[in-house]
């Protein structure tokens, strides 16, 4: 069925009463397309991702949605079938541009956005994220497939896993995103985020290191997100965040291996 065909039948319309269908070019590891009615916007989302490997809960990220969007952080959901990998959502308006998730007033609304999905308890089922087992997962499939890029180096790996346990000690998990960029956030005069697909129950300064990374913060951006985001000011809360920021970079590169060793058979 087409992601027309799959949006009439969720909106309970007949299939002339879609008006347009584009596809929403971003994403690598689904197809989504929005999908317009008189009525109606939406978000028509096929996975087309190995999810195993890729470290994707479907039928986790599905409570993750249902208490977000109920505490206006995330989407609306419409239709969420993980065992058919479909997901519709109604639509949000446009994603921000690179250069927005840079600006001192958008930092600082990140860093409060942050605060208040981090306070949201995690419904039940929801996947926890342990990073050092992301990363021995990862480590596994790239052994697997033999594949061993530099950055999979005996001294990497164990620096890696160290990290991980160390964002762990004497920090209470939370609910998390997990990957925040720019091209997961919607701003309308409130700011939600999209894609949760690797959402779970972790460590909340990764949460925050995904946005670090992804836009390059300079040391003044870091500390206005986390001044923002926390008062705990203390040098080992910022030593904590540029631990949490070497890893999500090296899990990012970690991720875009496994990615690029699929074979097609798996896509």
């Amino acid at each position: 069925m087409t992601p027309a065909g799959i949006a009439a039948g969720a909106l309970g319309v007949a299939p002339e009463a879609i008006l347009s269908s584009e596809p929403i070019k971003h994403g690598l590891t689904n197809e989504s397309w929005l999908v317009r009615t008189r009525h109606d916007d939406v978000v028509v989302r096929i996975s087309n991702a190995h999810e195993s490997t890729l470290q994707i809960d479907r039928h986790s990220e599905a409570l993750v949605l249902a208490a977000v969007g109920e505490a206006g952080i995330g989407p609306e959901v419409i239709l969420c079938e993980p065992a058919n990998r479909v997901l519709i959502t109604r639509y949000l308006g446009d994603t921000w541009v690179e250069e927005e998730a840079t600006t001192e007033e958008n930092i600082q609304r990140l860093g409060q956005l942050f605060r208040r999905l981090h306070r949201i308890t995690p419904p039940v089922g929801v996947r926890r994220v342990e990073l050092n087992e992301s990363l021995e997962g990862y480590f596994r499939t790239l052994n697997e497939r033999g594949v061993q890029p530099a950055l999979v180096t005996k001294s990497l790996r164990e620096r890696a896993l160290q990290v991980a346990l160390k964002l762990k000690e004497n920090s209470a998990a939370t609910l998390c995103h997990n990957d925040v960029h720019h091209l997961n956030i919607t701003d309308d005069g409130k700011i939600r985020l999209i894609d949760w697909e690797y959402s779970g129950v972790g460590q909340r300064l990764f949460d925050l290191a995904s946005v670090c990374v992804y836009h390059k913060y300079d040391k003044m951006q870091r500390e206005q997100l986390l001044s923002t985001y926390t008062s705990l000011t203390e040098l080992t809360t910022w030593h904590r965040l540029e631990l949490a920021c070497w890893l999500f970079d090296y899990v990012r590169d970690l991720w875009m291996a496994v990615k690029e060793s699929e074979q097609p058979n798996e896509r």
